[in-house]
C-alpha cells in the first residue's frame, strides 16, 4: 500500500461548489491508500481565503467552514513543516526550476514533506514534479 500526500493545487476539486464527480475525490474513494496534508498547504489555503473576504462573505464563509473541516477530518493526517523537512527543502530548492520562486519554494516543501514521510505526491501539475523529486507522482 502507498501513502500520498495531496498538492495544494488539487484541493478545490473538493472544496465547497467542486462537482461530487471530481477526479480527487474518484481517486480518494477507489483506493484504499491513505492521503496526508502538508502544514504548507493550509498555509496557501487560508491565505486564499483571505484574499477574498471582503468583496464575497458568503463564499469566504463557505471556504472557511470547508478548511476547518479538512483539519478536522485530517487532524492525524496533517505534517506539520519542522526542521527536518525544511532542511530537506533547503537541499531540494536549487533542483525545481519550473514556475515563479513563491510556487517553487511552495513544491519543494511539499516534495521535502512526501520524502521525509515515505509518500507520493498526488498532483495534477506533473510538469512541475519531474525526476529531481525522488518520489512516486500520480495523476488522479
Amino acid at each position: 500500500m502507498n501513502t500520498w500526500l495531496i498538492d495544494t493545487a488539487l484541493f478545490k476539486s473538493l472544496g465547497p461548489g467542486a462537482s461530487k464527480r471530481s477526479t480527487l475525490r474518484g481517486w480518494i474513494e477507489a483506493h484504499e491508500d491513505p492521503v496526508f496534508l502538508s502544514a504548507a498547504s493550509l498555509v496557501e489555503l487560508e491565505a486564499a481565503i483571505r484574499r477574498i473576504r471582503a468583496g464575497q462573505r458568503e463564499r469566504a464563509d463557505s471556504l472557511q467552514r470547508w478548511i476547518d473541516g479538512l483539519v478536522t477530518t485530517f487532524a492525524d493526517r496533517i505534517h506539520s513543516v519542522d526542521a527536518e523537512v525544511a532542511l530537506r527543502a533547503g537541499r531540494l530548492m536549487s533542483s525545481c526550476q519550473a514556475g515563479y520562486p513563491r510556487h517553487r519554494f511552495h513544491d519543494v516543501v511539499l516534495v521535502a514533506t512526501a520524502q521525509v514521510y515515505g509518500h507520493g505526491l498526488l498532483t495534477k501539475r506533473d510538469g512541475v514534479f519531474g525526476a529531481w523529486t525522488g518520489i512516486k507522482v500520480a495523476s488522479p
